[in-house]
């Protein structure tokens, strides 16, 4: 019996794009992208429920603790602006590790901050860090299937 509505699917060679999408390399650096993007949203899910302790270890009121909390977002916003047409000119490696070294060195200040005028710095670095961990795995998944 003839079905002129079933095709018949052709077997063929998937080209290199589509290669790479289904090797186990890409599964690897999709996971990477996937965690380094999601450090920014982790920095602040983690803090906001040590709002009232911090203020009461640092002897500061709620509305500076929260300046910390805007801090942070304001850094991790503006840097994203600053990050992604550096990761352009210079390449995306370069940018990607200052940006966790500069989340790192922010996260190990704040941890050790003693006024909450250091917290609020620090916080401001961690933010700026924490935007090169989300702008630049954007723009790698853009090079990735623009092929550049």
């Amino acid at each position: 019996m003839d079905r002129p509505w079933v095709t018949r699917r052709l077997r063929r060679q998937p080209d290199s794009k589509e290669a790479f999408i289904m090797s186990p390399k890409f599964l690897r650096i999709a996971v990477v992208l996937g965690l380094l993007s999601a450090i920014g949203p982790f920095a602040i899910d983690m803090y906001l429920p040590a709002l009232p302790s911090i203020g009461a270890d640092l002897h500061a009121g709620t509305a500076a603790v929260q300046m910390s909390l805007l801090i942070f977002f304001l850094s991790m916003g503006f840097g994203q602006i600053v990050v992604g047409p550096i990761s352009d000119m210079v390449g995306r490696k370069l940018p990607l590790y200052g940006g966790l070294a500069l989340f790192m060195i922010g996260g190990i200040g704040s941890a050790m901050a003693p006024t909450i005028e250091w917290l609020i710095a620090f916080r401001f670095l961690q933010g700026l860090g924490a935007s090169a961990g989300m702008a630049v795995p954007r723009a790698i998944v853009r090079d990735l299937h623009t092929g550049n």
